[in-house]
């Protein structure tokens, strides 16, 4: 046998299985902001949750020392950061370091920030929020910021392996004992080269390969022929590995085969690739995302299934056209332009697009546009992955315009869970019962209770709406301040699939119209009262107008035809004088019928101005009156009217020389009216607001019963006391429950 030659390879070859290395290292997560005790929430969950290794910085400047010392995997940083805003240090990071990863994770932003960060650098954008739901999807979405950076990593090295490596040779006799290997056989096989030199290439055999395949393999090379093919190994260590292998006879001159050479092409990578890409396109296929890929130009490629189902177009008539294809007409240029000089600069574009489907529906979907790049990392194509949010977006609307519409509701709501804990209350509530939703929410309703409805009511209540039914009633609630007001309330359960998962009770004011009901029955009462009194006190003077009537005739038949005309003068002043009173009493009657609705017209009036109107339409002769200046809230000419009756009461009882005065109370809102005469006794004090009670013969006994109803009317009360001078003191202040 001739001596055995050497051989130099210059073919690339693949050389380095890094996967494994790449996924498995700790990731390193640097977050920055100004809020020290945020950040020590998110790292916990972070490194609980995920296993991230974390690091904080409060400044940004801080952020960028250790970067200059530290490996990290990807940055968080805050927007509104004292020393300089999330956007700045984005540009600094992406200047310096731009392969890192930045997510702009924003307390405050909108739509024209998140589009500054994407255009800037930042790999994503997210808003702050309350709960652990924000924190995992900032988890997830830096796993995916670190696994791209790795995997792009990873191509990197991969290429430099391909550029580096040399071809795995080994060299065998025509028995097949190897005689020659090169480094990269060693490296490849796991075998030092004095292992292999002496054995056969049965020593690398993985039992993957039958005896049929070796077989043919020997036929053909002892035959002269090249034989190629895919053999899998194992090393010493148990470990397989895929070559891409060619076997070819060495001769002699004579053209006798002497031995073989085989060339090795570590393809376990490729291989493993291929099983990865296969599960990959099958992932796709049966994705439900829709996907689609294209060239630089747009030109769509390639669409999966679930791409026609969303979309209502058939692979065959979205391949070749662009995702113009779909454009509904909610978005304009600028739009479409930021898009796609996002990705021509080869970052990754994630946003919401309004789309049309085929048959010219429209849809919403979440969109990730990432690069497609070949080895040199140049763009060949895009890749979408849109996520079709339209039910989520429509469901969010409802729910907005639900919040809205309750929100701004006139009737008091109130949600709660169902153990009774309020959830939520809207600004009628706030309004209506004086809490505010902070000093609501999380106690029970039972904050509200008056006290005036029993164990039993509230009873009733919970049974009804726990087993699935609604309440309805009235409920007398009390207000913060004490007061109390009523409701027409109405408790719904709030379901979830059947099961009760907490209860809306809306709440009508119905304070006011309880009132006018009140005021109503009051007023029918006294219709029926006037009815009575009228029957009564008009029955008395008509007798004795009657009587008067008989004397005036009997007087005529005993004058034998002479009338006395004396007789009848005085008669017929009496006869006048009777019907003066039942005229007065008419009057009182009609003025109490008016002077008892509720004053809903108050106005703010001078107190001596209405007092001295009052006084000069009436004869006072030498009486005095003494007004304090003072403003009040009320109807002018009901107050006059209610003046009028007081100062008539006075001169009635007082003398045409009483003294009058009229001040504002110093002890309370309100005024008082007193004069120096006589004053009423002890024992009908009681009485003298009582219709018809007088102590005057020719009074009606309404006077002081109008000047109570006029009081009661406007919300005042009224007590009768005595004046410093010894006369009768009237004082009328104001009634906080019955102006409610």
């Amino acid at each position: 046998m001739t001596p055995t030659p050497s051989f130099e390879l210059v073919d690339g070859t693949i050389a380095a299985d890094v996967d494994d290395q790449l996924f498995s290292a700790t990731v390193t997560v640097l977050l920055v902001d100004d809020d020290g005790s945020f950040l020590e929430l998110v790292a916990d969950y972070l490194e609980r949750e995920y296993g991230f290794e974390t690091r904080t910085e409060t400044s940004p400047s801080q952020a960028l020392e250790r970067l200059e010392t530290e490996s990290i995997d990807c940055i968080v940083s805050g927007y509104r950061m004292p020393e300089m805003d999330g956007i700045e240090f984005l540009e600094t990071v992406t200047e310096r370091y731009p392969s890192i990863p930045f997510v702009l994770f924003a307390g405050q932003g909108s739509e024209a920030v998140a589009r500054k960060a994407i255009r800037t650098g930042a790999t994503d954008y997210l808003q702050k929020d309350t709960g652990e739901t924000r924190y995992e999807l900032l988890a997830r979405r830096v796993e995916s910021c670190v696994g791209l950076r790795r995997q792009r990593r990873q191509l990197e090295n991969l290429y430099v392996a391909l550029e580096d490596a040399g071809h795995a040779t080994m060299v065998t006799d025509r028995e097949g004992t190897i005689v020659d290997a090169n480094a990269t056989m060693t490296t490849l096989s796991g075998y030092d080269r004095d292992e292999l030199l002496g054995a056969t290439p049965a020593l690398l055999g993985s039992g993957e390969h039958d005896r049929a395949f070796y077989r043919d393999l020997w036929e053909t090379i002892l035959e002269g022929d090249v034989w190629t093919g895919e053999v899998h190994n194992e090393r010493p260590d148990g470990s397989q590995y895929v070559i891409d292998q060619t076997i070819a006879p060495i001769t002699d001159e004579a053209g006798t085969i002497e031995g073989f050479i085989a060339i090795n092409r570590d393809i376990t990578d490729r291989k493993k690739r291929e099983r990865e890409r296969r599960r990959f396109e099958q992932a796709v296929e049966h994705a439900g995302h829709a996907v689609l890929i294209t060239g630089t130009d747009g030109t769509i490629e390639y669409v999966n299934p679930a791409f026609e189902e969303i979309t209502g177009y058939s692979a065959t008539e979205a391949i070749g056209e662009t995702p113009a294809l779909l454009k509904s007409g909610t978005h304009d240029r600028a739009f479409y332009q930021d898009l796609w000089g996002t990705i021509r600069d080869g970052e990754i574009w994630q946003g919401e697009v309004h789309n049309e489907r085929r048959d010219g529906s429209q849809y919403v979907i979440d969109q990730t546009i990432a690069p497609i790049t070949d080895d040199a990392g140049a763009i060949e194509g895009f890749v979408a992955i849109n996520r079709d949010i339209t039910d989520r977006k429509e469901r969010q609307q409802e729910l907005e315009r639900f919040r809205s519409a309750v929100r701004h509701a006139g009737h008091g709501v109130m949600i709660t869970d169902t153990d009774g804990t309020i959830e939520y209350v809207n600004e009628a509530f706030e309004a209506t019962s004086g809490y505010s939703a902070a000093e609501a929410v999380g106690r029970t309703p039972a904050l509200l209770n008056s006290g005036e409805h029993d164990p039993a009511f509230y009873q009733e209540l919970w049974e009804t709406i726990l087993e699935g039914d609604v309440w309805h009633g009235e409920v007398v609630n009390e207000r913060q301040d004490g007061s109390e007001y009523v409701v027409d309330q109405t408790i719904a359960p709030i379901t979830d699939g059947g099961t009760i998962e907490g209860f809306v009770a809306i709440n009508r004011d119905i304070t006011k119209l309880k009132a006018y009901e009140r005021d109503l029955e009051n007023q029918n009462e006294r219709l029926k009262q006037y009815g009575q009194t009228v029957a009564h006190d008009l029955r008395n003077p008509l007798t004795l107008l009657e009587a008067e009537l008989e004397q005036f005739r009997l007087s005529a038949d005993r004058a034998d035809g002479a009338v006395d005309v004396d007789s009848v003068q005085r008669q017929c002043d009496e006869i006048g004088a009777i019907v003066e009173r039942m005229r007065t009493l008419i009057d009182d009657l009609l003025t109490m019928a008016e002077q008892g609705q509720l004053v809903l017209s108050a106005e703010e009036i001078s107190l001596e101005t209405t007092t001295r109107v009052a006084w000069d339409q009436l004869e006072t002769a030498d009486a005095d009156l003494i007004v304090d200046e003072a403003s009040i809230e009320a109807d002018p000419d009901r107050l006059r009217e209610m003046l009028s009756n007081l100062f008539r009461n006075a001169l009635e009882h007082a003398g045409d020389d009483v003294t009058v005065r009229v001040g504002p109370l110093d002890f309370a809102d309100g005024f008082f009216v007193e004069d120096d005469g006589p004053g009423i006794v002890e024992d009908d004090r009681k009485q003298v607001f009582d219709r018809g009670f007088t102590t005057a013969d020719d009074g009606t006994g309404f006077g002081l019963a109008i000047v109570e109803q006029i009081a009661t009317a406007h919300g005042w009360t009224v007590v009768l006391t005595d004046s410093d001078a010894g006369g009768a003191r009237f004082e009328f202040a104001i009634d906080d429950e019955l102006q409610r």
